[in-house]
């Protein structure tokens, strides 16, 4: 374990141990439930569909990063699952190197971490595949309800200047949004509310107390 430890923390091993603390970090405020799993997720504008394949072949009708995220799944799920897949790999290919190949030299080092970075992208993408897809099929289920009216559960508390988390239970489906509230008001974790509109432009609702 002190090996493990100390090979950990040398050189530039020390970048990818710090990605795989703050990972498990993460998970664990998730799991105290501090904030909510899709609380880092970014928000893809592709405008057609892209094919997620495990044999690699993707079909894309948007340039530019965006389109390069959708290939390896970003965006399709939240973005910590996806980086969970990248951490661990990455972590294990570069402590397993130093173990066995004793690379002290720091350019060296540094460009076997960027291999071990592409690596471990194409890992990721093969193992979060399915969940990409699972969640896709959610995505599509959760378009078809519409939450304005509806009444939500606040998950994060919701304020004007800080956006929060919602559940809207709708024919027996959950769905979660994202929402804030008008200026100064603030609905916190466990109370109930109303959506009443859509920003579109920001991806998120706005909700108001519910009264009733």
């Amino acid at each position: 374990m002190q090996q493990l430890i100390e090979t950990s923390l040398s050189g530039l091993n020390i970048i990818p141990t710090i990605f795989m603390a703050f990972i498990l970090v993460y998970w664990i405020i998730v799991i105290i439930g501090v904030i909510d799993i899709e609380t880092l997720d970014i928000d893809l504008d592709v405008d057609t569909d892209v094919d997620i394949d495990l044999d690699g072949d993707v079909g894309v009708g948007s340039d530019g990063l965006a389109s390069v995220l959708s290939f390896f799944n970003i965006g399709h799920m939240p973005l910590m699952i996806f980086l969970s897949f990248l951490a661990l790999p990455m972590w294990i290919l570069s402590i397993v190197s130093a173990q066995y190949l004793g690379v002290y030299n720091t350019l060296v080092s540094a460009g076997m971490l960027l291999l071990y970075f592409v690596i471990s992208l194409f890992i990721a993408k093969i193992l979060t595949t399915p969940i990409a897809k699972f969640y896709m099929k959610l995505r599509k289920e959760d378009e078809a309800v519409n939450p304005i009216g509806k009444q939500c559960k606040v998950l994060l508390t919701v304020k004007s200047d800080s956006i929060g988390q919602a559940e809207i239970n709708a024919n027996g489906t959950s769905i979660r949004i994202n929402a804030i509230t008008r200026d100064g008001v603030e609905i916190k974790k466990g109370e109930y509310a109303l959506v009443i509109d859509y920003m579109k432009d920001e991806n998120h609702y706005l909700i108001e107390p519910d009264q009733q």
